[in-house]
């Protein structure tokens, strides 16, 4: 059995749990045969722009992931996963990985059905009984004394849109759920957390990201060209793959070509190379947690 945990960076069974699989930095897989635990290996996560919500779900399925445990996701992705045949448990209160892993195999992990899901696609879940009972306890935070604006050290919810230059729609809030981040703690694009600082709940604001504030330029030594007999029978044009570099680390590579004898795969991120436009609202501004200053996300 193939188990699948989002994971905030670098992964492995010591890394924290990424509360929303979508925006997670990776998920950790961990191999379990005879209920024991065998290899772990991190895979990155797939941007949202290359399929959406469901991008995770062809990653995932893709990697022959038998269970995904998780802390929460909307009605779609849960149809995805169970159309592809992946079963979703609760983490229950797991906070990392490992804490996680023990658990279901402890038969504690219970399975996700759409009363549990997290309704309307705006990240926030829903009221009924059943699934508050899944939830860990709201975090208690200090209040702000003063001006609740956007500064380091500062837990930031934002509703978003994401364009491209040309104004085509590539992602937003409304099927992913709101960005939550720790200000300054390097977890969001540079460019974004310049065009928030300041601001407070219920503002909003356009921002023009370019691409060195954003994904960086495309790097054309990540382009590479295999033989076709090295990539899954299965393997199409659009299809992204993982492969494991020299250094041991797994990397998402996008098939841009295949015949009979090649394969040319683009290990650049999506949107590598591309400026970037924002549309932002900033929801709500709250005081980190000595534990989430400390560990540098989100709890």
């Amino acid at each position: 059995m193939l188990i699948a945990i989002p994971s905030d960076e670098p992964g492995g069974m010591d890394a924290a749990i990424s509360e929303h699989f979508g925006h997670c930095a990776a998920f950790t897989l961990v191999r379990v045969d005879s209920g024991e635990i065998g290899e772990v290996s991190v895979v990155p996560n797939t941007a949202h722009e290359q399929g959406g919500c469901m991008a995770p779900v062809m990653l995932l399925k893709q990697s022959d992931v038998d269970t995904l445990l998780a802390g929460g996701m909307g009605m779609r992705p849960l149809a995805g996963f169970q159309q592809v045949g992946i079963e979703v448990h609760f983490k229950e209160e797991a906070a990392t990985v490992r804490e996680a892993v023990e658990l279901h195999l402890a038969g504690k992990c219970r399975r996700f059905d759409e009363a549990q899901t997290c309704g309307g696609g705006g990240g926030h879940c829903g009221h009924d009984a059943g699934h508050q009972a899944h939830h860990a306890e709201p975090v208690e935070r200090e209040p702000i004394e003063g001006p609740r604006d956007v500064r380091d050290g500062r837990v930031v919810s934002v509703a978003y849109t994401l364009k491209d230059a040309d104004g085509a729609v590539l992602d937003s809030s409304d099927s992913s759920g709101p960005m939550r981040y720790l200000h300054g703690s390097g977890t969001t694009l540079p460019g974004l957390e310049k065009a928030l600082v300041g601001l407070e709940p219920g503002d909003k604001v356009v921002a023009e990201v370019p691409c060195a504030e954003a994904f960086g330029e495309r790097d054309e030594s990540r382009m590479l060209e295999v033989p076709r007999q090295q990539m899954p029978a299965e393997a199409e044009v659009g299809a992204v793959v993982t492969a494991v570099n020299q250094q041991g680390q797994s990397m998402n590579l996008l098939v841009i070509h295949l015949d009979d004898e090649i394969a040319r795969l683009d290990g650049n991120h999506p949107l590598a190379g591309k400026d970037l436009v924002f549309d932002l609202e900033v929801l709500d501004v709250a005081a980190a947690t000595p534990s989430e200053l400390e560990h540098g996300h989100v709890h």
